[in-house]
């Protein structure tokens, strides 16, 4: 990926308080329909999407 491009990722919080990072998406919109598919299924976890910061250069 190109420096100055940002990632979405994808989070999980199960119901132990574990953190683990699900999926990582070039779209906000992707990542956001990725993420409504899993909280659909009613489990204990938390999903949510947060942008990664920008690498590299500005």
């Amino acid at each position: 990926m190109a420096a100055g491009n940002v990632q979405y990722i994808l989070w999980r919080q199960d119901d132990n308080g574990n953190l683990f990072v699900m999926q990582r998406f070039h779209s906000r919109d992707q990542a956001e329909r990725v993420c409504e598919r899993y909280r659909k299924r009613g489990h204990k976890q938390l999903y949510w999407v947060k942008p990664l910061a920008p690498q590299g250069p500005s």
